[in-house]
């Protein structure tokens, strides 16, 4: 899968789709050619977001970035309940498309993250978001 059929098969599921935390962001498509050979890891990943040497770059599960979105209420209504499913699918194709999907976080309060895996030609692809944690 090359880099415009992996952005065609995710776009759907995250066009028009906020990231929940104190500011509501987007996604955005994200992709690193030529990557085959690079271990991904924290250290790959800030060299390719352009972070400084020595950044610290937090990792978590997928599921777990996600889990306040697809987490449903009894009193939660339609609205929510389309939405969550919407996260869910996103989760899932992420994991289906990418290999060792993981979220890397640089920064702190207003925190880039970028939810990152490899595709089976060695290039690292994904999406990014910003998520404010106070």
């Amino acid at each position: 899968m090359n880099q415009e059929q992996l952005q065609n098969e995710l776009k759907p599921l995250y066009d028009g789709l906020l990231m929940r935390s104190e500011t509501d962001s987007p996604f955005e498509f994200y992709y690193f050619e030529n990557t085959q050979g690079l271990p991904l890891n924290a250290d790959t990943v800030a060299k390719l977001t352009g972070k400084s040497n020595g950044s610290e770059i937090k990792t978590e599960p997928l599921d777990h970035f996600f889990r306040n979105m697809v987490r449903l209420y009894p009193e939660d209504g339609e609205d929510r309940k389309q939405e969550a499913e919407r996260y869910k699918k996103l989760q899932e194709r992420l994991q289906a498309l990418l290999q060792h999907v993981q979220v890397y976080k640089a920064d702190e309060i207003s925190i880039t993250a970028y939810l990152l895996g490899q595709l089976p030609n060695g290039d690292i692809a994904g999406l990014r978001t910003v998520v404010v944690e106070t």
